[in-house]
């Protein structure tokens, strides 16, 4: 059976009864757009393909649209699979009359529901043709029986079918199977089980589709970002902490006042407006059962908010009772006593509640903070569209300790937010009939970078099914996947290697024999407690105690390319909360500060040395008078970090610097370089850190990328000088210079060979990095370095290094004569 040509008309009737958001009906329309195309192109061979359809947005609402459609076009037979029992029961609530999660009081069509367990007593309803069946069924009911029995019922003989049940399912004619969770199926069983049913179209359903998918074989995208700017769900809220309190109690404590503000919003919303009050939550998410026993216990204990919470905490793991799973599937009823979930890693798929408001993960990798799968648990809108009270409208995620690498690293937010959305448009043809485009839309740029940039536009493809004549009703199909082919260009580029240019001098660098001279260092030897009480009077400070709380807001835009994208703009939450940290006592402070210092690198491991760091920690705590107990209790990882750098200061002053004992090797320099994908020949434009620049003339290499602006200015400089033969853009390991006699090595930003034969390893400082320690180390550092290799005899060359601020960069005007005149040494 082949699909009917797209029904405009129909799909408005659907979307009308269904009340479908708008990103429902633009899957449904992409679904019958390609079954079409496949239809008119591969006749009765299956269809395959995947809906990218963001968590909380309603892919239960395209699936039911769907199955809506289709029976009004004729199609009978529907299936739907499921990972487990959680969905399956969900998804049989969700089309069984009077049930509260029925959907069956918006639509015209009334499915039979047939399962694993009930479909011996579906026999008549089987039989009829004009009854629409939706068959509900796991994966592992599907399965062929081996050692368990989960399969056995349907791949057993069945006397009143005249074979198994699982041969009657492959014998339906125009059956539409969805795969919901899409994403867990992969692997040999799903394959065998469900295309062996050989079904007309295989549809998958999923949020976050599985790494393992083709990209052509995803036929429509909605991802979060599009939908958060859409307010379709919740509005992400980063929550961190102004102090260094980042322990899990405290991060449980902060959970607490979070939720206690959201009830209270609650109660005066619903006050005002009449809305029916929710009961919000707070989703605690734990490594293992054992770690979420104990998160159990203390949120129950005393110690928690002094008991408020025993008797309204549920764990929920692969130990818990029926008893416990039937709370959970209460939790959203007004009856219930829930207030916080601990759950190890049942709660991944098929539990969709409205009322968290909370997500506490205290497991310890950042990049799952932030995947939808963990997102989605709380992103679903409890009133059903944003109230416009900024507390409803956002899921606080907690992140404390973390929080400031999930705002910087972007490949956490890049992996679930940033993405393409697909998007079909209907458009009149000249003869009036109706047409449809699916077209791609970028979304999202990375945060921080140019939204206008190349990588951030897409172009669109015609597809004309049949060859060039088109099919009946003048349909017109975009092809949306122009993806694909970006993508393979890209893992190309990625594994190209960078060659050196050809034609370009070659610069041969000498390597030195050196050795680190290490003193007999103790903290004995720090005399002087000054800079210990002025650190002290530094740090002193009275504990902020309100939470940091960014909301990853999104929003529409347009390029200046033309193309409609969404882009991500984090920005300060308004609401204020303040959650004072337990106060920790002044010797149990005071002790974390002096294990943290003892365990650095830089204090010897000898157990007299403790003495000593008690001596210049008491010094630091002297200096900051009477705040030193609170400051220690609130800030007492950056009291450990800054009293550590402060002994790294002393511990160089009684180091002996590196000796340089004699050129050992002078070869060609050809350092391994490997392309990166998105380059561009804008040099002068807005910056991007890491991206390829090219189009250079004398650079070593046809790429070059960088770390900052200034650094892309020198070698701007440096590619326009006449008197420069050829340069590069070091990277760590490219020549090293021993600094200090503890070994430490410093890695240079440049280097160039100019027309004399002359070298110069050139560094690029901030105006107010010139003057420190540090730097002044590393500069000497080199031009000791300079100095030894240049009076070699076998080197043969001058070698020159350059310290350049900025400020230099400006003032010079890109005359590298006029820089190396005030910069040289």
């Amino acid at each position: 059976m082949i699909a009917e040509p797209f029904d405009r008309d129909l799909l408005e009737a659907v979307a009308s009864r269904l009340d479908l958001r708008e990103p429902n009906v633009d899957a449904i329309t992409t679904l019958a757009v390609r079954l079409y195309e496949h239809g008119q192109l591969n006749g009765p061979e299956s269809f395959e393909g995947v809906m990218d359809v963001a968590t909380g947005v309603g892919k239960t609402y395209v699936l039911a649209g769907a199955i809506e459609y289709y029976a009004e076009q004729g199609l009978r037979n529907f299936a739907v699979i499921t990972p487990g029992q959680t969905i399956l029961r969900k998804t049989v609530a969700q089309f069984t009359p009077g049930t509260t999660k029925s959907l069956l009081h918006l639509t015209d069509v009334q499915p039979v529901v047939i399962t694993s367990e009930n479909f011996p007593s579906k026999r008549e309803a089987m039989d009829n043709r004009d009854a629409v069946k939706l068959y509900v069924f796991t994966v592992q009911a599907l399965t062929k029986p081996k050692s368990t029995d989960v399969g056995r019922k349907t791949h057993k003989f069945q006397e009143g079918l005249g074979g198994a049940f699982y041969e009657h399912l492959q014998g339906l004619g125009g059956l539409i199977v969805f795969a919901d969770e899409h994403h867990t199926y992969y692997g040999p069983s799903f394959s065998a089980a469900v295309r062996e049913l050989k079904p007309f179209a295989l549809v998958g359903l999923t949020g976050t589709p599985h790494t393992d998918t083709p990209d052509e074989q995803i036929i429509f995208r909605y991802p979060l970002s599009a939908a958060i700017a859409d307010k379709l769900v919740k509005t992400p809220v980063l929550v961190g902490r102004k102090d260094d309190r980042f322990d899990w109690k405290t991060q449980l404590r902060d959970g607490a006042r979070l939720l206690a503000a959201k009830e209270q919003t609650i109660a005066t919303y619903s006050q005002e407006t009449g809305a029916e009050p929710v009961r919000p939550i707070m989703l605690v998410i734990c490594p293992d059962i054992t770690d979420a026993q104990e998160k159990e216990a203390f949120l129950s204990s005393s110690q928690f908010e002094n008991g408020q919470f025993d008797g309204y905490v549920l764990r929920v793991d692969s130990k818990q009772t029926e008893k416990a799973l039937a709370l959970l599937d209460e939790v959203e009823e007004p009856t219930s006593k829930i207030r916080i979930i601990v759950a190890v890693g049942m709660l991944k798929e098929g539990w969709d509640v409205k009322n968290v408001y909370v997500i506490a993960s205290l497991r310890s990798s950042v990049s799952k903070i932030l995947t939808e799968q963990t997102l989605g648990r709380g992103l679903r809108l409890p009133f059903g569209t944003y109230t416009g009270w900024d507390m409803l409208d956002t899921l606080e995620v907690l992140a404390h300790e973390r929080y400031e690498d999930l705002l910087k690293q972007r490949g956490a937010l890049n992996q679930e937010f940033i993405d393409y959305r697909t998007k079909p448009v209907v458009r009149k043809d000249m003869h009036g009939n109706d047409t449809v485009e699916i077209e791609n839309q970028p979304v999202a740029p990375p945060l921080g970078t140019d939204s206008s940039g190349g990588s951030n536009t897409a172009e669109t493809g015609v597809l004309t099914p049949g060859g060039d004549s088109t099919p009946a009703g003048g349909m017109v199909i975009v092809d949306a996947d122009q993806r694909a082919t970006q993508a393979a260009e890209q893992a190309k580029a990625a594994a190209t290697p960078l060659l050196p240019r050809v034609g370009l001098p070659t610069m041969r660098v000498p390597y030195l024999k050196s050795t680190a001279v290490r003193a007999d260092f103790s903290l004995s030897k720090i005399t002087e407690l000054g800079p210990f009480r002025e650190l002290g009077r530094a740090l002193a400070a009275n504990p902020d105690h309100t939470l940091k709380r960014t909301r990853l807001d999104a929003h529409r835009k347009i390029t200046q390319e033309g193309q409609r994208t969404v882009e991500f703009d984090p920005k300060t939450a308004s609401d204020v909360i303040v959650s004072q940290a337990e106060q920790l006592s002044f010797d149990d402070a005071r002790s974390e500060v002096i294990v943290a210092v003892m365990s650095a690198s830089v204090v010897p491991s000898r157990p007299n040395e403790r003495a000593h760091v008690v001596r210049l920690l008491d010094a630091l705590l002297e200096g900051a008078g009477d705040k030193g107990e609170a400051m220690l209790s609130a800030y007492g990882r950056r009291v450990g970090q800054r009293l550590i750098q402060q002994i790294t200061e002393e511990h160089r002053r009684h180091v002996t610097a590196p000796t340089f004992e004699e050129v050992i090797e002078l070869h060609a320099f050809a350092p391994k370089r490997t392309a990166r994908p998105d380059s561009t020949t804008d040099r002068t434009g807005p910056f991007r850190k890491s991206r390829p620049y090219t189009g250079w003339q004398k650079g070593l290499f046809e790429d070059a990328w960088f770390d900052s602006e200034p650094e892309r200015a020198m070698a701007n400089m440096l590619d326009d000088a006449d008197e420069v033969e050829v340069w590069v853009r070091l990277h760590i390991g490219d020549l090293p210079i021993l600094w200090t006699g503890a070994g430490n090595e410093y890695n240079p930003d440049l280097l160039a060979l100019d027309a004399d034969g002359v070298y110069w390893i050139i560094e690029i400082k901030s105006d107010r990095d010139m003057k420190t320690e540090d730097v002044q180390g590393k500069r000497q550092a080199a031009l000791h370095w300079a100095n030894v290799v240049s009076a070699d005899p076998k080197v043969g060359a001058t070698w020159n290094y350059l310290l350049v601020a900025q400020r230099d960069l400006k003032d010079v005007r890109g005359d590298w004569l006029a820089l190396s005149r005030l910069t040289g040494t």
